[in-house]
């Protein structure tokens, strides 16, 4: 009866955060080869209160992670290559417009106005260059995609404050990738 009773409470607890997990996946993924660049979308990565925290004036920000393996039948797969880079927007009421930074597109800020402009550029990836120094002809590799959202970046003191919008944070699954480098 006592586990029952632990395993009901434990339940409760855990069922909020289960219910405000934000499912998001890697889609229209695409790759060329060589050279090699990456497209990708992220979908389900925006939802009514992301969008009012964002609208708010609070600044978000969508990290992406790639990585790159040589594939071995009998070793571990070797890393070939890790590339890191994130979007940010921040909105401005003022203007009525928001001001996003791109890091594969050089990091140089720019503004639009539409916020279904905003949400497709900050969750696609086009033609991300991945190209590394060295790849082997007729081997086997592997890329994997990821992307997270770091939704509210506040300062120290105040994130004690706002616990609570840790709730808009989500990651997707990893998105796998094989191929084979030809010349």
């Amino acid at each position: 009866m006592k586990k029952l009773i632990a395993l009901l409470m434990i339940s409760v607890w855990l069922l909020p955060a289960a219910a405000l997990a934000q499912v998001a996946s890697i889609t229209n993924f695409a790759a060329t080869n060589p050279p090699l660049k990456v497209s990708f979308q992220v979908d389900g990565a925006f939802n009514d209160d992301i969008e009012e925290a964002i609208k708010s004036g609070l600044p978000a920000s969508f990290n992406f992670m790639i990585k790159l393996e040589k594939v071995n039948s009998v070793f571990p797969n070797e890393s070939v290559g890790e590339w890191e880079f994130r979007h940010t927007v921040k909105y401005n009421s003022l203007h009525d417009e928001y001001e996003l930074t791109l890091d594969e597109t050089g990091g140089k800020p720019f503004k639009v106005s539409n916020a279904e402009e905003m949400k497709k550029l900050m969750a696609s990836c086009m033609a991300v260059s991945v190209e590394p120094a060295h790849l082997v002809p007729g081997a086997n590799y592997r890329l994997r995609v990821k992307a997270e959202l770091d939704s509210i970046d506040l300062p120290f003191i105040l994130n004690n404050l706002f616990f609570f919008l840790e709730a808009f944070d989500f990651e997707t699954d990893w998105h796998y990738y094989d191929f084979t480098h030809t010349i």
